[in-house]
Parts: C-alpha cells; structure tokens; sequence
C-alpha cells in the first residue's frame, strides 16, 4: 500500500511539472530578423530553452563553455532593436547567410567581457540547406 501511493505521488509530481513546463516556442519558420528578435526576447524573460533554439547546434556548443555567455551571464535585456545588417555572409557554406543588427540595454551578472549599458551585436543567421530553417551561426560586436 506504501509503494502505491509513493508511486501515485509520484505521477501526480511528473503531471504538474509537465502542465507548468514552458512551451518552447516553434522557430523554425522565422526569418533572420524575426529570429534574432526572438533570441533577445526570449533571453529578456528568463526563456534560455526557446533562445537555445534559436542558435545552431554548432554555435550552441560553441557558446556553452564560455562564462560570459548570454545564456548564463546575463541579467536583464530592454529596448531591443533589430535591424538588417550588411548583405555579407561569415563561412559561405550554407545554403544562405545573413548579418543582423542588434541594439539592447543589458547588465551582467559578472562584467567579464562587456561593461553594462547599450549594446551592440552582428549576428550571422544561416540556413544549411533550401528547406532547413534559419539558425544563429555566430554572434560578434564587430562586423
């Protein structure tokens, strides 16, 4: 009886994490300035699993070993802009790459790289293939 209803406790605990869990919000049919938008947003509100989503699995990788990441340094993000940057691509071996403009207020949790205030970002989006959707490849804060 015991293990019955730790069991049913147990069910009941799984049930409610799942209704509380945060839909991750489909990407895969925006275009470079809508998703670079949505990366921002998301990290404005505390979405690190949508913003994850919004980055290539390479450039995932990439920026999850760095401390000061946007993924864990940041703290809070206001006043986002995006805009269409210089029609130039960063490695030339996707099927389509794009820069974005990015202007924001930030603070850090630690100011390891950047300085609290106005930021500014050049961020390259891909498309590997004709059909695949649009991925954050690299983030910089020069062109």
């Amino acid at each position: 009886m015991k293990k019955l209803l730790i069991i049913a406790g147990l069910i009941t605990t799984i049930i409610v994490l799942i209704g509380c869990a945060k839909p991750v919000k489909d990407v895969s049919k925006l275009g470079p300035e809508q998703l670079v938008k949505t990366y921002y947003q998301s990290l404005a509100v505390g979405d690190i699993t949508t913003a994850r989503e919004c980055l290539s699995d390479e450039y995932a990788k990439e920026i999850g070993i760095f401390e000061d990441s946007d993924l864990t340094n940041l703290r809070s993000i206001k006043d986002i802009r995006v805009r269409t940057g210089a029609p130039v691509g960063l490695y030339g071996k996707n099927y389509k790459e794009a820069q974005v403009v990015a202007q924001y207020e930030a603070t850090y949790r630690q100011m390891i790289t950047e300085a609290d205030g106005k930021q500014i970002r050049f961020i390259y989006v891909a498309k590997k293939t004709k059909n695949s959707p649009w991925k954050i490849i690299s983030i910089g804060t020069g062109p």
